[in-house]
């Protein structure tokens, strides 16, 4: 339910940014990749390329090539449960899959999960756009509600990951992120991040598995 105060969000910023109120909930049914919503609204204003949009895209949902590592799509046996799954991918319900009991989803349950997200995300981009046309112009911050919302993913995964090493390679991945962006090009951060925690994370999945393997012998 969390998509819904996220979605009425969006709806508000969309209708405050000049856009007509029809294309938050046809946005959010056709996209559905909150970020990148966020995003179309300043793509839509500025009227940028459309080169400019696409490789903006593909820098921001990168990450969803090593969600993609570890979503369970085993689970999911039909095709079109398959290629809604994938088309479904968002960060959140990647991050109730991955973690906590969220893990023990089987196929329908992941399914309906991602329908479920869905439904929200358009009913709040609906009311975000009836709101928007009621309030003031001049209140802001609406955008910084997806901000909040990674902010909150980030932190219950904290709480639920007993690896403590984890938390030492998102930091490294981060100054990773920061030297990428500035010392070898701009927007380079998300990118290098991700490709810095995942180098980590394999190399430390490597280290542990020689160890199992040396373990019996050892013995």
């Amino acid at each position: 339910m969390a998509y819904l105060p996220l979605g009425v969000a969006f709806g508000v910023y969309l209708v405050s940014s000049g856009i007509a109120w029809y294309w938050a909930p046809l946005s959010a049914m056709i996209i559905f990749a909150g970020s990148i919503e966020f995003l179309a609204v300043s793509f839509l204003i500025a009227g940028l390329p459309l080169a400019v949009v696409a490789w903006t895209t593909f820098v921001v949902n990168f990450r969803h090539i090593f969600y993609g590592l570890s979503f369970p799509i085993g689970r999911l046996r039909t095709l079109p449960q398959k290629l809604y799954g994938v088309y479904a991918l968002t960060d959140e319900t990647y991050g109730i899959t991955a973690a906590g009991d969220g893990r023990r989803l089987d196929g329908p349950g992941i399914t309906l999960l991602q329908l479920v997200s869905h439904f929200w995300w358009i009913l709040g981009a609906g009311l975000g756009a009836g709101l928007g046309a009621i309030i003031p112009p001049h209140i802001g911050g609406f955008e910084f509600a997806l901000t909040a919302m990674f902010l909150i993913l980030a932190v219950d995964a904290v709480r639920h990951s007993r690896d403590g090493r984890l938390l030492v390679y998102a930091g490294a991945a981060c100054a990773a992120g920061f030297a990428a962006e500035r010392l070898v090009a701009e927007n380079a951060f998300l990118i290098a991040g991700l490709i810095a925690y995942l180098g980590l994370v394999s190399a430390d999945w490597v280290r542990s598995q020689r160890a199992r393997e040396e373990a019996p012998h050892a013995g």
